[in-house]
């Protein structure tokens, strides 16, 4: 039976992918984290990817990888650029050459869509033949590991394959490393305290449910197409504005927000073309904004 592999799997994105790849795969993890109580049966492997020997240990047998873990994100990278090439990009790549060696067959890599392009996106959204100009480091080791990855396929046998995500939301996501605004609204909601918010509100963003995101992965295993990387989103736009309507909306809860200066990192407009993913991977979103706001706002009144 096939095995895979998802590192990083007890994350936000990791645990609603282990959950859909069950259905079809023999599963495990590695995450530094100990396993939650609904994946007691995934054989869960407990460390750190810059540990070599466990992530060998971990890759054994595995025909497939899914690479969800992140070693930074887009405001620390900002701090140290050293560390950031070496903590995340070379951690990124000891795991693919461990992945390589041991005879993994296909690879596929979290990369991001909100901040490889680092500009504002034209109509129809950002193509994967749009120009790249990240704005932070964090895009910079995303876009790179990419370029590596894609390197790493041209030489086989391993096939690679990086998503670009644009916005996960939903059910399970915490607002505890400043990433993630539908989670950071819902959470001051609830909690009654007061959203900070960068810039005036009317930024827009592309945000696709989670488990959207989930079935674009599974679509990825079994791709056998020539593209390297793929867009994963919405492909509309939404402003933040729009997500705090719909946030007070289906809580039935007022919503405080204190609007703070803008943030030279952050483009005014992100939104991605999905239309390679429809034609190569097959896959398109099924959860609409609607739908999945009101299932992530039944998740937090039942917390």
């Amino acid at each position: 039976m096939h095995r895979a592999l998802v590192i990083g799997g007890g994350g936000f994105i990791g645990q609603h992918l282990v959950r859909a790849l069950k259905k079809r795969y023999e599963v495990a993890v590695l995450d530094f984290a100990s396993p939650p109580a609904n994946q007691m049966d995934v054989d869960w492997v407990m460390g750190s990817i810059t540990d070599s020997t466990l992530v060998a240990s971990a890759v054994d047998g595995c025909d497939s990888v899914v690479f969800l873990a992140n070693a930074s994100l887009p405001g620390s990278s900002q701090g140290d650029f050293e560390r950031e090439a070496t903590g995340h990009i070379g951690a990124t790549l000891r795991v693919a050459e461990i992945c390589k060696d041991q005879g993994v067959k296909r690879f596929l890599f979290a990369s991001s869509g909100g901040t490889v392009y680092g500009y504002d996106s034209p109509p129809g959204g950002l193509t994967e033949h749009s120009p790249t100009w990240p704005l932070n480091g964090y895009g910079v080791s995303k876009l790179s590991i990419e370029h590596y990855l894609r390197l790493m396929n041209t030489q086989g046998p391993m096939r690679t394959l990086s998503l670009r995500l644009s916005n996960p939301y939903g059910e399970g996501q915490r607002a505890l490393r400043a990433q993630g605004v539908v989670a950071a609204a819902m959470q001051n909601t609830m909690a009654g305290t007061v959203m900070p918010i960068w810039g005036d509100g009317s930024v827009e963003r592309d945000f696709i449910h989670v488990e959207d995101v989930a079935a674009a992965f599974l679509s990825g295993l079994s791709y056998n197409g020539d593209a390297n990387v793929v867009n994963i989103g919405s492909g509309k736009a939404l402003s933040i504005k729009d997500i705090l309507k719909l946030t007070r909306y289906y809580t039935g809860r007022d919503l405080t927000v204190d609007f703070q200066p803008n943030r030279h990192i952050d483009v005014h407009r992100n939104v991605l073309c999905i239309a390679r993913a429809r034609e190569e991977l097959g896959w398109s979103p099924q959860i609409d904004i609607d739908q999945g706001m009101e299932r992530t706002a039944l998740w937090w009144q039942e917390l």
